[in-house]
């Protein structure tokens, strides 16, 4: 095949030979020989100048020593070239030579007209040539083709047979011009095709065995990558089967199984690795702190308010790891990358992507019932707000109001009290109504507070807050700003202007609330909280209100309010047992100070002002000889818990195994 095509030397002249001129008594018979030739009469012609000339040239010269004159332009004229039994008539005949004649006679007609791939006979009435094969590497889509036959054998011989397959995908059609090296690029189509799928069958087979016997997040990200390879294989090997159909080989069907294959793997294996990666999330409990801290920082991505302010009604969307990143969350990174969890949390943050787009929820029920059968233990209410953002991903409103409420019942931090709060407000004003402005201003002040430049904080903040009326959270964390500066009234001031542009908005309040018990004006704050509890029955409302009472020594009032109406709403709180202890030893009753007390101890987080409210108790039960570390046999079930939790407005209870009112 080399000798046929390769293009490396000379092309040799092919004629064939016609009788021009019968002999007779006074001459011999004359002939001439007719090949192909370029407009000059050169035989071969260039390569180049046939390629790029629309016109075919045939040269006739005379076979001896003697030219052609003039006169016998006519006899030229009558020579007929023949193909497939068509005749094609030249459009022009001119006659090429020098002083003593011409020694050709050239011959032209359109391309268009050539069947390339067909012998071309010359005829006039006293003979017929043999056949003369026009060269292949003449023909206009002979370069192409040779090229891509090339490139298909040079991929496949270094081993890349999809590559190949792509290079000679002109050649996967039945069509393809009869050159002598297309059969030759059909069988490497063939070899190519064969060691693909052999490749990819060899690949899923590996891949199945190793995630079958352990699924993990690795084998995941190699079965993507083979999936992503099979999408780039089907294609080409689709419609090389589909060109090749004659052949009768299983290519497409072999395609097809291998992608239903890996689909199916891919299925089976996803569903096992959610299971094992959100086991935690069924069979841990809150005594684990890695659930713990996983619940925490999916609610803070959960009630990220910037993607709200986008939209024009509260919505869920995927979350964005990389909002940990930010400064006001590093403690939440810090913990999870010293615990060697973040590789963990960023599988978990994935897989309920996963559910928040194909399924519209964030945990599906099953995990929702164990958080919901466990949540007494909660330290703040992470199933409270899931199922709220649950129901919204439904578009269920009451059940989102209704979950949603029990949330803000039962938050025991003010900070995460305002980010519910916060995220709530951001998705209901219209997009655009907080400027982008604003919100710069508001980073860049937070920016300068962190690096305790509180004025530059504090002229940004002023700004942005009143670009962004009436978003009321910037005037909170104006208030908060002035505050940390010492200036408690104009904190007041700002405080209350948030309150006024969201009467809905709790944590100035809160806020307010413990600015008047700092300032020891029981009173005030007592009646305060009681006006705020006729329309928000919220944890964080509750106990500045028992804070209040025990200011005023009315402490069974105080144990009153702390055990029927923060301990129902959330009893994972240090401060609230802090304060019980504190009421309990007002009243003197010191198997219930030594319940609190134990209760309290158990616990974590602990503010400093609370553990010293305890160390003032253990203080006081030493000088009167009294042990706190006697078990005080006051306990309360498991079902009692539950009973609590669900409870949407601190129902007062009763257990006979605690401390009574009297």
């Amino acid at each position: 095949m080399t000798g046929i095509i390769g293009g490396a030397g000379p092309l040799h002249a092919q004629t064939v030979e016609l009788l021009y001129e019968e002999g007779g008594v006074f001459g011999d018979a004359r002939r001439v020989t007719i090949g192909h030739a370029d407009e000059k009469g050169t035989v071969p012609p260039d390569t180049s100048v046939v390629r790029a000339s629309d016109r075919v040239y045939f040269a006739v010269r005379p076979a001896g020593d003697w030219t052609f004159d003039p006169d016998d332009k006519q006899t030229l004229q009558n020579i007929t070239p023949v193909q497939d039994a068509s005749a094609l008539v030249p459009e022009t005949l001119t006659l090429v030579g020098g002083e003593g004649g011409a020694r050709a006679a050239v011959m032209s007609m359109p391309k268009s007209r050539i069947d390339w791939f067909a012998p071309v006979t010359f005829r006039h009435t006293i003979d017929t040539t043999s056949g003369l094969s026009l060269r292949e590497q003449y023909a206009p889509a002979y370069p192409f083709l040779r090229r891509a036959y090339q490139e298909g054998q040079r991929h496949l011989n270094v081993g890349r047979p999809l590559r190949a397959i792509r290079a000679l995908r002109p050649f996967h059609g039945p069509e393809t011009p009869s050159f002598s090296f297309v059969d030759e690029a059909k069988a490497l189509l063939d070899t190519a095709s064969t060691q693909v799928l052999d490749e990819a069958r060899s690949r899923f087979r590996t891949l199945r065995r190793d995630l079958v016997s352990e699924p993990d997040a690795a084998g995941l990200a190699r079965l993507d990558s083979f999936r992503v390879r099979l999408d780039s294989i089907r294609p080409a090997l689709v419609s090389y089967a589909e060109a090749r159909a004659e052949t009768d080989l299983p290519v497409q069907n072999r395609i097809e199984t291998l992608v239903h294959s890996a689909d199916q793997l891919y299925s089976d294996v996803r569903s096992t690795y959610r299971r094992e990666t959100l086991r935690i999330f069924l069979r841990g409990t809150y005594d684990n702190p890695r659930l713990r801290l996983y619940l925490a920082a999916l609610t803070q991505l959960l009630v990220t308010p910037d993607s709200a302010f986008a939209v024009s009604t509260p919505q869920v969307d995927p979350l964005q790891p990389a909002a940990l990143d930010s400064p006001r969350h590093a403690e939440l990174q810090r913990r999870l990358r010293s615990e060697g969890w973040a590789a963990g949390f960023r599988e978990v943050v994935r897989l309920v992507n996963e559910n928040i787009r194909e399924r519209n929820e964030v945990f599906g029920a099953e995990i929702m019932k164990s958080l919901r059968l466990r949540r007494p233990a909660a330290p703040q209410p992470y199933f409270e707000v899931i199922a709220a953002m649950n129901a919204r991903l439904a578009e269920d409103q009451t059940r989102f109001a209704d979950a949603w409420g029990r949330a803000l019942e039962k938050v025991t931090d003010v900070s995460l009290l305002n980010d519910l709060q916060r995220w709530r407000l951001a998705s209901r004003i219209a997009p655009g109504t907080v400027p982008e402005r604003a919100l710069r201003l508001a980073e860049e002040a937070r920016s300068h507070r962190r690096a305790g430049r509180l004025g530059a904080a504090n002229a940004r903040l002023q700004l942005a807050a009143r670009l962004a009326e009436p978003y009321a959270p910037l005037y909170y964390e104006l208030g908060e700003l002035k505050q940390a500066q010492g200036d408690t009234l104009r904190a007041r001031e700002d405080f209350r202007r948030a309150r006024a542009l969201a009467s809905a908005y709790a944590p100035p309040e809160v806020k307010m609330l413990r600015q008047l018990l700092a300032q020891q004006k029981y009173e005030r704050a007592l009646t305060r909280a009681d006006s705020l509890l006729q329309e928000q029955s919220y944890w964080l409302l509750y106990l500045p209100k028992a804070r209040a009472l025990l200011g005023m020594n009315r402490h069974a009032e105080a144990r009153r309010v702390l055990r029927g109406r923060c301990e129902p709403l959330n009893d994972e709180s240090h401060a609230l047992y802090a304060l019980l202890a504190e009421a309990y030893a007002g009243m003197d009753v010191w198997e219930g100070v030594r319940w609190a007390v134990q209760q309290a101890e158990a616990l974590r987080p602990r503010r400093s002002a609370f553990v010293e409210r305890v160390s003032a108790v253990r203080a006081t039960a030493t000088e009167r000889g009294l042990s706190l570390t006697k078990a005080a046999g006051d306990s309360i079930s498991a079902e009692e818990l539950r009973r609590r939790a669900d409870t949407t407005r601190g129902i007062r209870t009763q257990d006979r195994n605690r401390p009574q009112d009297d």
